[in-house]
């Protein structure tokens, strides 16, 4: 049993009645919770769409056995999880928000959705690699705030390709709003302190150490992020 399944084990916690109260990492667990695997890259992500902005954690394994006894470890930990009920405030008429598929989506799937095809952050920055190098003040100048909000909506309401004659000003400010909006940090606070003192190195050598502290200390989608944004 490897350290991960373990803890699954061994953080599942009586609460009341046969309700359990499991964490992983300090994370609660509910059956609402889904995992996708990235089988090639050695990732698993578990998301739970409960709450306004939803919540993901992603896991790195060695081996693909790991990867697959996580994986069934954790089917089996969500199964047993309490139900992720509403607030007894909360009105029961009340309609849940409608998840963002566009905004607060985890790293993993920042650049690509969980069938492999482009998501809205990657269509958008092939968009300003095509279509917005010329434009003047791009990512500088700031558009309409509704303007963004309403060209992720309509992606959101299947309006997923960016025509050419598309305002850049506001495809770039849709990527800015992307990236401010996801769950966690590109840049891992475990990570800071490499890319700190490799700014401290000496100017010939400093960008070729920024680039192996990325390299040796990122996780593979936060390095893949950066590398494309």
């Amino acid at each position: 049993m490897t350290n991960t399944t373990a803890e699954l084990s061994q953080n599942a916690v009586p609460v009341k009645g046969n309700e359990v109260n499991l964490t992983l990492g300090g994370i609660d667990l509910n059956n609402s919770g889904s995992v996708i695997v990235k089988a090639d890259k050695k990732l698993l992500t578990v998301q739970f769409p409960d709450g306004h902005d939803g919540r993901a954690f992603t896991l790195k394994a060695e081996t693909a056995d790991d990867l697959y006894e996580w994986k069934t470890a954790l089917e089996k930990a969500l199964a047993q999880a309490p139900s992720a009920a509403n607030p007894p405030e909360q009105n029961v008429n009340e309609k849940e928000p409608t998840k963002s598929t566009v905004l607060g989506r985890p790293i993993l799937l920042a650049l690509e959705d969980v069938d492999g095809t482009p998501s809205f952050l990657e269509k958008a920055l092939k968009f300003l690699e095509e279509h917005g190098s010329r434009v003047e003040g791009v990512l500088r100048q700031a558009a309409d705030v509704d303007d963004v909000e309403r060209r992720v909506r309509e992606y959101e309401q299947g309006k997923v390709e960016f025509a050419p004659d598309e305002d850049a000003h506001v495809i770039g400010d849709c990527i800015k709003h992307v990236l401010r909006a996801l769950p966690s940090s590109p840049v891992p606070a475990s990570c800071c302190k490499a890319l700190l003192d490799a700014c401290r190195t000496d100017r010939a050598v400093r960008v070729a150490s920024m680039r192996a502290a990325i390299n040796d200390t990122f996780p593979e989608p936060n390095r893949r992020l950066l590398q494309r944004s």
